[in-house]
């Protein structure tokens, strides 16, 4: 999740709607991504799912879901609304989540 996260927020950067709009290249590479997050938050664990309590999780399902399944529908300024609010909160809680456990060894 913390990667697609960083990859929509670079993708994103300084990016005005109009901008976002008329490039079929980024709507697409955003809404990949949006979409890995989405499956990746489908693998999340209830525990943990409850150590995150300030993530949408079921609205970031949503949109994938969304993405994944009804493509010609999906309303972009809503996605570009997504990746200007909602991102960098979300970037924010999963780095305190990693910063708060411990470093897992490979075997």
């Amino acid at each position: 999740m913390l990667e697609a996260a960083r990859l929509i927020r670079g993708y994103m950067a300084g990016i005005a709607y109009e901008d976002f709009w008329h490039n079929n290249e980024k709507r697409d590479a955003v809404a990949m991504r949006m979409s890995v997050l989405g499956e990746s938050a489908h693998k999340i664990d209830r525990a943990t799912e409850a150590e995150l309590p300030g993530i949408p999780f079921k609205s970031i399902r949503g949109m994938r879901n969304r993405i994944a399944h009804d493509y010609g529908a999906v309303d972009f300024k809503i996605v570009w609304t997504v990746t200007q609010t909602e991102i960098e909160p979300l970037i924010a809680a999963l780095e305190t989540y990693f910063k708060k456990r411990p470093p897992t060894r490979a075997p």
